[in-house]
């Protein structure tokens, strides 16, 4: 169930059309020492677009988190831009990237996350007894406190190549009669949404932990879509994970 404030921020800027601008989910994986670093990227059909929030997020994922006050939480670690894509054992939710860009090779989540109340507890704002936030509460979501902030711009998701594994989600429902493609495969463009460890090599969103999720991006224009959609890894995606894995085996043998 989104906040009030989020649907207020998202009846302002949405209508209804094929012209619109979200496109589903992309993550990108990779092993990266005893567990599975996932990205998760809000998809855009145009650089142009421009994220507003995630909502209605259901996972039955077990995830990691740093030690800390500052970062057992889903809320990011903004300050001193110590929550960077690079993050080995951390967990967290954002709206973009600080100031749309990187330094030195690493993003930096965004300054104007905010999280909605079904980030119930302490699983958004943690006390110093608090455990750590461990799984995502039932339909929490997260939006940018600035929806015409540069830090919810699209970047090309070809920058993800290499050793990264990707993974497209698929449609499971648009809103209002909006026309969402019915995967995200073709998607060129994404805002960094989530950053997601999990405990364990060569763990499969979709697969190995449910993930299904509705966004809204506007597009280029005035134009708003909100869609939802799951992830359901292709048989191609699992097949170089496995490839992936038995290599980094061999190499540490």
């Amino acid at each position: 169930m989104k906040t009030a404030l989020v649907g207020c921020i998202a009846a302002a800027l949405a209508t209804t059309g094929a012209d619109a601008g979200f496109a589903g989910f992309v993550a990108f994986s990779r092993n990266v020492e005893q567990s599975t670093v996932i990205d998760v990227f809000a998809a855009a059909t145009g650089a142009n677009d421009k994220f507003i929030n995630v909502f209605d997020t259901v996972s039955d994922g077990a995830f990691v988190h740093k030690a800390g006050l500052a970062t057992k939480t889903w809320k990011p670690d903004a300050a001193g831009f110590s929550s960077t894509r690079s993050t080995i054992n951390d967990s967290f939710m954002t709206a973009g990237t600080f100031s749309g860009g990187a330094y030195g090779g690493e993003y930096y989540a965004s300054t104007n996350t905010n999280g909605d109340p079904n980030f119930s507890g302490t699983s958004w704002n943690a006390t110093p007894a608090s455990p750590a936030a461990t799984s995502i509460p039932s339909n929490a979501g997260w939006y940018t406190g600035d929806p015409t902030s540069v830090d919810n711009n699209p970047e090309l998701l070809s920058a993800w190549g290499g050793g990264y594994t990707r993974t497209d989600s698929r449609l499971v429902a648009a809103f209002g009669g909006d026309d969402a493609p019915s995967d995200s495969s073709q998607a060129n463009f994404g805002v960094w949404v989530a950053h997601l460890v999990v405990s364990g090599n060569d763990q499969v969103i979709g697969r190995d932990f449910m993930f299904t999720a509705s966004a809204t991006v506007r597009g280029g224009s005035s134009i708003a879509q909100k869609a939802t959609y799951t992830f359901t890894p292709s048989p191609s995606a699992l097949a170089l994970l496995s490839l992936s894995g038995l290599a980094s085996r061999r190499r540490r043998s």
